[in-house]
């Protein structure tokens, strides 16, 4: 099977947080998050301002060895 070049899942390593009280893991979107599943070639993430998705976005990139700037 071929590879994709898309994610299809994300998960938090919830036992290496040292404090869910410390931002970015005291935002909501980030400390309730356990596993993200991405059923398709297009996510959309949408919510109030300041609920984190620009930080799951950034996250997202570091962990995959991107700028999180761009």
């Amino acid at each position: 099977m071929e590879a994709l070049p898309y994610l299809k899942r994300i998960s938090l390593k919830r036992d290496r947080i040292e404090s869910f009280h410390r931002y970015p893991f005291s935002i909501p979107a980030v400390r309730e998050l356990d596993s993200l599943e991405f059923g398709k070639e297009v996510t959309f993430l949408v919510g109030e301002n300041g609920c984190g998705k620009s930080t799951l976005l950034e996250a997202i990139a570091v962990a995959l060895g991107f700028n999180p700037e761009g």
